[in-house]
């Protein structure tokens, strides 16, 4: 769980990418201006800038939504998930929840106990006091401030995202006091040493003094928390936070937001082709799209044949598909660039309540996708059986965010014949291909494809079963 939350707090800070230049709503890439890295929201392990830009058009994982109003961003979506006024609101509210009054008073004595075991004398006696004093109603005000607001500023080269750390409730004052004394202290007791290090004692004082406030100042919360590209040696790059009083990642917090356009443009890729030489892939987005010209998109219906392991599909007419729609497209080929997609603005709807395939939610219905433990007969996902586009039992466990799946109920996994169902444009599977003009002679197999030299079996001519013998 505790990872689940840091990815959600990763994403608050990572999905912010929209032409900060212009100040305006729009659909972006988040591009690393160190390592040319474009921010893959896709959610999950997933989610981490592991694609270059050119890598990114068949992903629809890498364009979020965002909105500004010059200092902030004021939505932010990816993957069903408006960050700023959900996710981390949320985790604010979370917080409060989890520290009841009792919850409080046992983390106070636990720190309590281990600030004396490891920190004794002045200091941990400090410590001590402070813990003591700070309240159930201190933490409450503290909390209530924190800023939830996530901020952007221009800088060389790009741009900076940050959160805005809420100040620390403990006056640092009485620890500079306390490091300085014992500054003092050092430099007397070891006064001709350094004079030996400084031809003055007070120059080596002047330099001594100045760090100890620095390292007192490292020990505080700093007062950002900027978006940054680190590195894990087994999962690779990934979004992380870069503590504005630690420089070391300064270089991979700016970020420059690539506007989705004709140029950078948003396209699917081909999963599967079927005998006639057709591309096929299936899709579910979080933000309304149109098509492009040639390509085809449908659903299916629970109507099924199960004696001929078909299901019943449906073409989708309307010019713009709805936001979270989960499809099936029939592309113009199998490279990005042939199928192009383009994101529309305004929010629309559709009638589609006779759709089954499945968005790809986890558990609390974030479009995040989800892991089996084991391989499900129940799911389908698109494939080709027969030649033919057709949902086919999988053995896979992780289903990707924008990957649709069809769910066959318990009670009727027993009543499929095969490992799938092909996508029947009618629900015996025939009769849309077996339609053809009256006394037209022309003889069809049951899957509708055209038969010169019929031998024996079951034909569909001029429209009607025929045996024959």
């Amino acid at each position: 769980m505790r990872k689940f939350y840091c990815f959600l707090l990763s994403l608050a800070l990572m999905l912010v990418g929209t032409g900060a230049d212009a100040q305006t709503a729009g659909y972006t890439r988040l591009q690393n201006v160190t390592t040319g890295h474009v921010a893959n929201l896709s959610g999950g392990t997933h989610f981490a800038p592991d694609v270059t830009l050119d890598e990114a058009y068949g992903r629809p994982g890498t364009v979020a939504y965002v909105d500004f109003d010059g200092t902030k961003v004021t939505q932010l979506r990816a993957q069903g998930i408006d960050v700023v006024n959900t996710i981390v609101p949320l985790m604010k509210t979370m917080m409060m929840l989890y520290f009841t009054e009792e919850k409080f008073q046992e983390f106070k004595n636990m720190a309590i106990e281990r600030v004396q075991e490891l920190l004794p004398g002045a200091m941990g006696a400090m410590l001590v006091n402070f813990i003591n004093n700070y309240s159930y109603q201190d933490f409450k005000n503290y909390v209530a401030n924190i800023d939830t607001n996530l901020y952007y500023t221009e800088v060389e080269g790009g741009y900076q995202l940050f959160f805005n750390s809420p100040a620390f409730p403990f006056n640092a004052g009485d620890f500079t006091s306390y490091f300085i004394q014992k500054a003092n202290a050092y430099i007397s007791l070891y006064r001709g040493t350094l004079q030996e290090m400084a031809s003055e004692y007070l120059v080596g004082r002047e330099h001594l003094i100045p760090v100890v406030n620095s390292l007192i100042k490292h020990m505080l919360f700093a007062d950002y928390f900027y978006l940054c590209e680190e590195e894990d040696p087994e999962y690779g790059p990934y979004i992380g936070f870069a503590n504005s009083t630690d420089l070391k990642d300064a270089e991979n917090k700016v970020w420059n937001f690539v506007p989705v356009d004709d140029d950078n443009f948003l396209g699917v890729q081909g999963a599967c082709k079927d005998d006639e030489g057709k591309w096929w892939s299936s899709l579910v987005v979080d933000f309304p799209i149109q098509l492009a010209e040639g390509m085809k998109a449908y659903y299916v219906d629970d109507v099924v044949d199960y004696n001929k392991s078909t299901i019943h599909r449906v073409a989708v007419t309307d010019e713009v598909i709805p936001a979270f729609t989960p499809v099936v497209l029939q592309l113009n080929g199998e490279d990005v660039a042939s199928n192009k997609l383009t994101l529309v603005y305004d929010d629309v709807t559709g009638q589609y309540e006779g759709n089954a395939l499945r968005l790809p939610t986890d558990s609390l219905g974030f479009m995040l996708g989800f892991t089996l433990d084991q391989p499900s007969q129940r799911h389908f996902t698109l494939g080709i059986a027969n030649g033919k586009p057709a949902l086919k039992v999988t053995s896979q466990t992780v289903f990707s965010p924008n990957e649709p799946y069809y769910y066959l109920p318990d009670y009727l996994v027993g009543e499929l014949t095969s490992g799938y169902l092909i996508l029947a444009d009618e629900v015996s599977g025939i009769e849309e291909h077996a339609v053809v003009a009256e006394d037209d002679n022309t003889v069809y197999d049951l899957q509708g494809r055209k038969v010169d030299n019929p031998t024996k079996g079951i034909y569909i001519i001029n429209g009607k079963k025929v045996v024959r013998r």
